[in-house]
């Protein structure tokens, strides 16, 4: 798979999505590191599935428990984490989410006094920072644990399937 600025293969895009959240660990503010490593392990989708899996029927049976096509290897990521939606809909409408109904997200906020989260009354306490996605019934997800937490699940996908990368 060809690729630019010497990311030229899936291994490489792990590396820098762990690369952007160690920034987004030392500020639980910067929005750059923060979309940079949403969107970083959105694509580490794409480029596994074209890069590794497309033309090889073999690895997918391997992994996915089937050959299938790209919907399949979304269906089997969306399964295996159930909260890539949402960083999907963080990394498509980042500009619009608020006003689709079909988006998993509802808004995006800053912990801390004075933020919606904390009118929301949502219990995270004091001292807690960064930066949280509102996913409707008064669920609140931390985008720093959401990417660790992808982070996680790529990279154990990696180990298990040293082909990937």
């Amino acid at each position: 798979m060809p690729g630019a600025l010497n990311l030229t293969k899936p291994a490489h895009l792990l590396a820098k999505l762990e690369y952007e959240l160690q920034n987004l660990a030392a500020d639980h503010f910067n929005s750059y590191a923060a979309i940079n490593a949403l969107r970083d392990a959105f694509h580490l989708r794409e480029w596994i599935w074209h890069g590794c899996l497309e033309h090889d029927p073999a690895l997918q049976v391997v992994i996915v428990g089937a050959s299938g096509d790209e919907g399949s290897w979304r269906a089997w990521i969306n399964q295996q984490f159930p909260d890539f939606p949402i960083i999907r809909d963080l990394c498509n409408g980042s500009k619009h989410f608020e006003d689709d109904p079909k988006t998993n997200v509802q808004a995006t906020s800053r912990a801390g006094y004075g933020s919606p989260l904390y009118a929301y009354g949502s219990g995270l306490g004091y001292g807690i920072g960064g930066f949280f996605v509102h996913v409707g019934a008064g669920r609140f997800i931390s985008v720093a644990n959401l990417i660790e937490r992808v982070l996680g699940f790529w990279a154990d996908l990696f180990k298990q399937f040293p082909r990937l990368g």
